[in-house]
């Protein structure tokens, strides 16, 4: 078993890393909470590399892998929260079609991000879970650009105020066990998150599988492309089980059911290989509700949407939030959508001190992806490898 190096990118970046979860969420919350018209329009220019890997930050200061930046401060104000995060209309469908369908696009200008987790929750299931995926969606309303990013699930990680690294899917589980100040798991996760990216979370979105396929079901089937046969005997059959599933190459259209075990088989040799179907399975997702008509066309069927599968679903954001961003995303020109993969690139394999696999994130490489996902429109590329995952 090889020693695991020391993570720079937590440690010497987490100026929480030894603290108490309570001590970490009073720090945060003694930082200035700006209005919209107080905050500034956050941009992130396009980075270039120079002999010392400087990292820029959002406000164009310049600091070495050693220093210790600030996450970007890009934060909407939050809805009001009810106890442990969430808010309060976040598992109300009150709202009726006409109400939403009076609703405006999210027109806050300062840049707003969401971390997507699904969980692999089976029936019968009480938890807590460990996170089967990992997305970060951001949106630039000011500059018309979002940004989506997978993380890894088996990226080794030190979580904010706890004595012990671990995968990053375990946030959700720790944050959960120790009542993590703010919103218990996910809380945990969206700190752990924007202190190795260098980015605020100010969202969450927790779900289960069963939110994935009523929303397919609600939209109709979505294409794909795989560029080559999948192949998976040991797929899990939710009871414990497995069952063989098998897609040919070439576009098709998936049900539900279908289109969930194309982003969630582990065929491929790795986990990197999984989170790319992923991608493609959310732009997917999006055209097809473009091709219906768009989130207009969805809102009739909004309520009774929200009314079957709130449930399942865990998050700060209300129905009213979720409908905005879904307006302002759906405005989003596609070659303004930038999608990214922490990869073997951006990473060391490694062994953790139990003996499993393990990600080990490179610091300088993965704030260096981030900041060419956040770059403003029209802005070129600073990395050497394109960015976006043309599946097309």
């Amino acid at each position: 078993m090889l020693d695991l190096p020391k993570l720079p990118q937590v440690g010497s970046l987490n100026p929480f890393a030894n603290e108490s979860p309570t001590e970490a969420a009073e720090a945060a919350a003694s930082q200035p909470d700006l209005s919209a018209e107080e905050a500034p329009v956050v941009e992130m220019p396009g980075a270039t590399l120079d002999a010392t890997l400087e990292v820029v930050d959002s406000a164009g200061a310049a600091d070495t892998p050693d220093a210790t930046p600030e996450p970007v401060e890009v934060a909407a104000a939050l809805a009001p929260e009810a106890p442990g995060g969430e808010t309060e209309s976040a598992g109300s469908a009150s709202l009726d079609a006409e109400t939403l369908a009076q609703l405006a696009p999210w027109d806050d200008p300062r840049r707003v991000t969401v971390l997507l987790m699904g969980i692999d929750q089976r029936e019968g299931e009480a938890g807590p879970f460990p996170t089967d995926t990992m997305i970060l969606l951001s949106i630039d309303p000011a500059g018309k650009t979002a940004a989506v990013l997978t993380i890894p699930r088996d990226l080794w990680v030190e979580f904010p105020g706890l004595p012990e690294p671990g995968k990053i899917n375990t946030a959700m589980i720790r944050g959960d066990q120790v009542n993590y100040p703010g919103g218990g798991g996910p809380a945990l996760a969206m700190k752990t998150t924007e202190r190795m990216l260098g980015v605020k979370v100010q969202y969450y979105v927790v779900i289960n599988f069963e939110v994935l396929t009523e929303f397919v079901d609600a939209v109709g089937t979505v294409e794909v492309c795989p560029p080559e046969p999948i192949d998976d005997s040991q797929y899990p059959d939710g009871s414990y089980g497995t069952i063989s599933i098998h897609f040919d190459a070439g576009c098709q259209e998936l049900d539900a059911e279908r289109l969930l075990q194309y982003a969630r088989t582990r065929h491929g040799n790795s986990d990197i290989d999984r989170s790319r179907r992923q991608q493609e399975v959310i732009m997917a997702v999006r055209d097809r509700v473009l091709s219906a008509g768009g989130v207009i066309a969805l809102i009739p069927r909004a309520p009774a949407l929200w009314e079957s599968v709130h449930e399942n679903i865990r998050t700060n954001l209300s129905l009213q939030e979720i409908v905005r961003l879904a307006l302002a995303a759906e405005d989003i020109a596609p070659d303004n959508i930038r999608q990214g993969q922490i990869t073997f690139e951006e990473v060391l394999l490694q062994q953790s001190p139990q003996g499993e696999d393990i990600l080990v994130p490179i610091a300088t490489d993965i704030r260096l992806l981030v900041q060419d996902l956040f770059r403003p429109a029209g802005a070129p590329s600073a990395r050497a490898r394109p960015v976006a995952l043309d599946w097309r």
